[in-house]
């Protein structure tokens, strides 16, 4: 491959990527090996559009900001006001106000030495540090987020609370199609169906995932903590169903969300879309985990298995996002420069955000290292 730049991987990082990339006359070529473009936000065609990978974009983030300049913000949702229920010590409830009221009164730092665990017990009583622990399983997808380290968890506890989750209207595939339509049109050859087994020669990124970057390059010092978790989705009859849009067990760390009430287009009519992902601890079985995920919703859903009209479910390994432990931040994982003419930019990289805005972040230093653009250019264009 002779052009300018070469980008592995067309997720919403590789797209991102090249969109700046081009805006500054370099000639791009992106190979995927799917399909289509979308990496992890990509969604299943009718009649039930799932996303196989995130959930929520955030509004108040640096990426919205970014998509907001070039007019590329697609249409998004709000989570339905209310109808949230919370599984503690065993027991339903509608959302605890005193849960929120503690978590926000934390103090606005906490150490990144410490476990979040330990840190909140100095601040709060045991049963309140738990259910906060458990609430932080929704942004760090980890099955016991108390033993990270108190400053990344405590970070993303903040962001989550400021209320700038939303959905995208459609699924992930709406915004995915913009930033290809747009990066067709400045240009950019997007090469899909196209597995590359090698480094591409020349001035190169790998948008991938940190475990396909490492077997690529042969780098083994590209490994850093992620999470185990199993996903579930769930086509369902939506006539006499609960009245909850999402329930948070903060024992047994899951999360189930009835998408299709924030978003009617995901589901055919009179059916409902309802997404779980729960938890797995390193050596649980999967489907031990689903059993728990069952058990959930016998209790929030009584008659739902009745209701299922689709199904499947997955396990997923080190592909949620990075995890810092105690004693560590995002400067002490895999850096972005990987010599003179490589980069890798994943969602474990060592770059700042939350969740998808890592791996944009570290695009953004991946095409600084690679003399793509300045400093200073991306501080003015983001």
């Amino acid at each position: 491959m002779t052009q300018d730049l070469v980008i592995v991987g067309a997720g919403v990082t590789g797209l991102t990527a090249a969109i700046e990339a081009a805006e500054h006359g370099r000639r791009v070529t992106v190979v995927e090996a799917h399909s289509r473009p979308g990496g992890r936000a990509r969604s299943l065609p009718e009649p039930f559009r799932a996303n196989l990978g995130p959930h929520a974009v955030y509004v108040d983030g640096p990426w919205w900001a970014w998509l907001a300049s070039r007019g590329l913000t697609p249409p998004v949702v709000a989570a339905p006001s209310g109808g949230s229920l919370v599984r503690t010590e065993g027991r339903l409830r509608p959302w605890p106000a005193e849960l929120g009221r503690a978590a926000a009164a934390l103090s606005a730092e906490a150490p990144v030495d410490e476990p979040f665990r330990g840190w909140l017990l100095r601040h709060v009583d045991a049963s309140t540090a738990e259910a906060i622990v458990g609430l932080t399983f929704i942004f760090t997808f980890d099955h016991d987020p108390g033993r990270l380290s108190a400053a990344f968890v405590h970070q993303r506890l903040r962001r989550a609370l400021a209320g700038g989750a939303r959905y995208v209207t459609g699924g992930w595939s709406t915004l995915v199609d913009l930033l290809a339509e747009r990066a067709t049109d400045l240009g950019v050859r997007i090469d899909t169906g196209t597995r590359v087994s090698a480094v591409p020669a020349g001035p190169a990124i790998l948008a991938t995932s940190l475990a396909t970057a490492r077997q690529l390059t042969g780098d083994r010092e590209l490994t850093w903590p992620g999470a185990r978790v199993v996903t579930i989705d769930l086509g369902l009859e939506a006539d006499g169903g609960p009245d909850w849009f999402r329930v948070l067990d903060l024992d047994d760390r899951i999360y189930a969300a009835r998408y299709s009430l924030a978003d009617p287009s995901l589901a055919p009519p009179g059916q409902e879309l309802v997404q779980i992902a729960a938890a797995c601890a390193p050596a649980e079985r999967k489907a031990d985990a689903e059993h728990r995920v069952e058990r959930l919703l016998d209790q929030s859903w009584p008659g739902w298995r009745e209701r299922v009209r689709w199904h499947r479910s997955a396990l997923r390994t080190d592909c949620t996002g990075a995890l810092d432990l105690p004693g560590t931040t995002w400067h002490d994982r895999p850096a972005v420069g990987r010599g003179d003419t490589l980069a890798v930019a994943t969602d474990q990289s060592a770059a700042p955000g939350l969740l998808a805005e890592v791996a944009i972040a570290a695009a953004h230093r991946a095409l600084e290292r690679l003399g793509v653009v300045s400093r200073d250019q991306l501080a003015g264009r983001s």
